[in-house]
């Protein structure tokens, strides 16, 4: 938690994301020490996956990860909530997010990728890709080469994966914009982001996926011509709410309707940020939906 003063000195946009070495890492963390509020397991598509375990459906991860102290961690929070996953093991360390949170709520990111470098076709299930409905990756992972290699892997496999795609932060269209255009020359089911991401996707490249969802921050989300307007909260901390938006929303979709869908999908993402952390950790009956890696499984285990 640090102060607007404190974040002007980062060098850091207010509200995105930067990638970081691990020089740059151990700076930020003996600076910022005393202000540490806590350390929880994140990642965008782990919280996603976590929002639809939330609600009742089967999700799947898969990841790359460290041997180390924040690996065990990762790991022992699928198995405290009894959501599956898979991971290659990297001599790197797992990698880390710092999350810059001002007193507005408004959260700003520095990433060490770290293990992330590794992701790779060995760190899938193939058979429970297979069997999913949805593959839900975003544009953190195409920034490896390792990362698009995983992607351009899993798209390979002769599947009827319906394929969601979140944009993630609007800094790394530009960056990635030629492995996001190949990704689009497969269909594309969900494209998902707020809409300054969506936005500068289109200067990029015409938007071809079928659907469409964006969160509009305070004042809700929109599905296609779908809107539904997010009550007013106390915002403690947004990290992790669109996340929870597009998780909750697949899990529901093919259950209720886009419209119903999309109502609980902004509620449930209203809660997130209501609390610290970029999850909830309620337990709720189980239903329907897996995800993998940045897959997801539905309707079939309804």
């Amino acid at each position: 938690r640090i102060s607007e003063d404190q974040l002007k000195n980062i060098s850091i946009p207010k509200g995105s994301m930067k990638h970081i070495s691990k020089d740059e890492l151990e700076t930020f963390l003996k600076i910022f020490n005393t202000q540490r509020y806590s350390a929880l397991p994140g990642g965008s598509i782990a919280n996603s996956l976590h929002a639809a375990n939330k609600h009742n459906a089967q999700t799947y991860f898969s990841c790359s990860i460290g041997d180390d102290e924040f690996g065990e961690l990762f790991i022992d929070s699928f198995k405290l909530m009894n959501e599956s996953i898979s991971f290659y093991k990297s001599s790197l360390p797992t990698g880390i997010c710092l999350i810059f949170v001002t007193p507005d709520g408004e959260r700003t990111m520095a990433a060490n990728l770290g293990a992330n470098l590794d992701l790779c076709p060995e760190s899938l299930n193939v058979d429970v890709l297979r069997a999913s409905d949805f593959l839900i990756f975003d544009n953190f992972s195409l920034s490896t080469d390792k990362g698009a290699e995983t992607i351009e892997y899993s798209l390979s496999l002769e599947t009827d994966l319906r394929i969601c795609f979140g944009i993630s932060d609007k800094s790394l269209v530009k960056k990635n914009d030629k492995k996001i255009k190949k990704v689009f020359l497969n269909k594309i089911y969900l494209l998902y982001g707020n809409e300054d991401e969506i936005k500068e996707l289109e200067r990029v490249i015409s938007n071809p996926a079928l659907n469409t969802l964006i969160s509009k921050g305070p004042e809700g989300a929109s599905y296609n011509q779908e809107y539904f307007k997010a009550s007013q909260i106390e915002i403690v901390n947004s990290n992790g709410a669109g996340d929870a938006l597009i998780g909750t929303f697949l899990a529901y979709a093919d259950v209720i309707g886009d419209e119903k869908a999309l109502k609980k999908a902004v509620s449930y993402a209203s809660k997130v940020c209501a609390v610290n952390g970029p999850r909830l950790w309620i337990r709720i009956k189980k239903r329907h939906l897996s995800g993998v890696f940045n897959y997801i499984k539905t309707r079939i285990d309804t």
